[in-house]
């Protein structure tokens, strides 16, 4: 590798951790503030950026917007997909659907309190301009949701409805949870553990059929 391939190299990782910083402090302010009432002025603050700097990797608000959303996507949809293409059966796919996303939200509070902002069951572009590729996103996500409750009501586990309107029934809950868990304090890992325990019995009780929701949701394959 030459010297000028090296030096590019390293230009390119620092443009990509102050893009990344950008964008770390934006999802902060408009999780805080909301689209309309936040600033770059405020984001590029925070980042410790100037203006004129933030202008140098966005357009503006709308594109910082979209890209926090779609820089989330890319890890919590093929963490969907890896669930979704396990060998477990239907039921325990929905626990551990259920699991990932409130991991997920754990991970990244101020991008919860974004999705909420945005609208929990709604795609979440309530205050910005739509952006076909978000949108996609969420339909995707509810897809492969409607698609388990499919394969649940085939394999006899799962309750018998419309799979759409289970697959958005089952973002609703986990979007109240989201929520009760967001307006807390910092629970302790021993009160996030039960919390999480009793979200598994409101959707056992939900969703999962007679003899299947009598059984653990942890334990069996």
């Amino acid at each position: 590798m030459t010297e000028r391939s090296l030096r590019e190299q390293r230009r390119e990782q620092r443009r990509a951790l102050s893009r990344d910083q950008i964008l770390d402090s934006a999802e902060a302010v408009f999780a805080r503030e909301g689209f309309h009432q936040a600033s770059l002025r405020e984001i590029a603050e925070r980042a410790e950026f100037s203006v004129g700097t933030v202008y140098g990797f966005f357009t503006g608000k709308d594109e910082i917007y979209r890209e926090i959303f779609l820089r989330r996507a890319a890890e919590f949809m093929p963490g969907m997909e890896r669930i979704l293409a396990s060998a477990l059966p239907p039921r325990r796919q929905l626990t551990e659907l259920a699991d990932w996303q409130v991991g997920f939200f754990r991970r990244f509070p101020r991008f919860g309190r974004l999705v909420l902002r945005g609208g929990a069951i709604a795609p979440p572009l309530a205050d910005p301009p739509d952006d076909g590729r978000i949108l996609e996103n969420f339909r995707a996500s509810q897809r492969m949701q409607a698609d388990l409750f499919r394969r649940g009501q085939e394999a006899g586990e799962l309750r018998d409805g419309d799979p759409m309107l289970l697959a958005r029934m089952f973002t609703g809950l986990i979007s109240a949870f989201q929520m009760t868990e967001l307006d807390a304090e910092e629970p302790s890992p021993e009160a996030a553990r039960v919390s999480l325990e009793q979200l598994h019995r409101v959707l056992e009780a939900a969703f999962v059929v007679g003899d299947a929701s009598a059984s653990p949701a942890t334990g069996d394959t």
